[in-house]
């Protein structure tokens, strides 16, 4: 079976490896020049993603990316009184490994490397602009001219995904939702941070954790124009700090230390909510990762659930040998799974739009909230991938 993977990132990188660990070949087609230029400030892996990589023997990936335990987090409101929590002492017991926060860009680069030393084979620059069927499989054309047959192809390129577009040009688009996500790192005097400590703040949401004195740090700025596609993607640093520190000078001294120590944000993102997709899959395409189920960055499971796919994927892709049961077959373990999540991720996000207003019935609920929703986290990060795909009746692919 000849896999195009198309996306790099951390889903693509992932597949791709686990795929020629298992004995598949499959050529990763990614649209940016190298494997260094990737989005993001940091993320936090939960247990259950930390176990997926284990699974496929990548175990020490999250130490060697530089990454750190953490158990919990805390919340607080905008005069730093804690309302809420979310223990995480007992995580390494109960679900056999803890959370770890570390820099996406260095988790992207150590799958790539990872995947490129078992003998991946990564083409750069290669922009998808069309897909299509050439008769006994797929042809993907690239905007520099470049063609590739494939009996599969994946989509692993994020929300904006070229090859959801391609294959279903009527699927809902992202919709914005009135977030700026920002972040980086600073080094700071303050101890080290147990739990991550979440803050919402009187005009803005903001979180940090310090490990070594430094502190990792991210704010979500309120606006309600949504930015153009590349208008945050050279910040004025000055400009940009002066506007964030402005947002949250009426919080608590720990928020304030931090931005003051901030010489500057590692970028600036737009939140997008992914509406719910009626399908991840034809006979010989699939979507994995954000391009299927973009996650809100509240709930703390994007880069898990992607991790998780592409673990799963890759082995019903080696124990079927015909793509449509396979891709089937994955949809229909995972889909349910992912949208679970993303609906809960949805409904922490919205509580941290209207932390703006300080919200007293915020404040008073939270706890309860949290509490009520401590099956669902019991259940993310209980998830063990199993060693062979499920076997059980699944309907037919949908076909475009």
């Amino acid at each position: 079976m000849k896999i195009l993977v198309v996306g790099g990132g951390i889903a693509g990188s992932t597949l791709a490896y686990a795929l020629h660990r298992a004995g598949a070949q499959a050529v990763v087609a990614e649209a940016r020049p190298d494997i260094g230029t990737t989005g993001g400030a940091f993320l936090t892996l939960a247990p259950n993603g930390v176990n997926a990589l284990r699974s496929i023997r990548l175990g020490d990936v999250p130490a060697a990316a530089g990454g750190f335990e953490l158990s919990g987090l805390d919340f607080h409101n905008a005069r730093g009184r804690r309302i809420a929590e979310i223990p995480g002492e007992n995580d390494q017991v109960t679900y056999g490994a803890r959370s770890v926060v570390m820099r996406r860009a260095n988790l992207h680069t150590e799958l790539a490397t990872r995947a490129r030393a078992a003998g991946v084979r990564y083409v750069h620059g290669a922009r998808l602009v069309e897909l299509g069927d050439h008769g006994a499989g797929l042809r993907a054309t690239f905007a520099d001219g470049q063609e590739f047959d494939a009996d599969v192809v994946i989509g692993a390129d994020g929300i904006w995904s070229a090859v959801r577009r391609l294959t279903w040009p009527d699927a809902p688009s992202p919709a914005y939702t009135g977030i700026v996500d920002c972040g980086g790192w600073a080094s700071v005097d303050l101890p080290d941070t147990a739990r991550q400590q979440m803050y919402f703040g009187r005009r803005a949401f903001f979180g940090y954790a310090v490990k070594d004195s430094t502190a990792y740090w991210f704010t979500n700025v309120p606006r309600a124009d949504e930015p153009g596609r590349t208008e945050l993607d050279d910040l004025d640093q000055r400009a940009w700090m002066d506007t964030i520190r402005r947002l949250h000078s009426d919080d608590p001294e720990v928020v304030r230390a931090v931005l003051r120590a901030a010489d500057g944000a590692v970028g600036a993102w737009p939140v997008y909510d992914m509406p719910a997709l009626t399908a991840w899959n034809t006979d010989r395409v699939c979507l994995i990762g954000d391009a299927a189920h973009a996650v809100s960055p509240s709930s703390g499971q994007g880069a898990s659930l992607a991790i998780e796919d592409a673990v799963v994927l890759a082995r019903w892709l080696t124990d079927e040998a015909d793509p449509t049961a396979a891709l089937t077959g994955f949809v229909g373990e995972r889909k349910a799974r992912a949208e679970k999540i993303v609906r809960f991720g949805r409904q922490i996000g919205d509580r941290k739009v209207a932390s703006a207003a300080g919200s007293l019935f915020r404040d008073l609920t939270l706890g309860f909230f949290l509490r009520m929703g401590g099956k669902a986290t019991t259940e993310q990060y209980s998830y063990r991938i199993d060693e062979r795909p499920r076997r059980v009746t699944r309907p037919e692919a949908e076909r475009v």
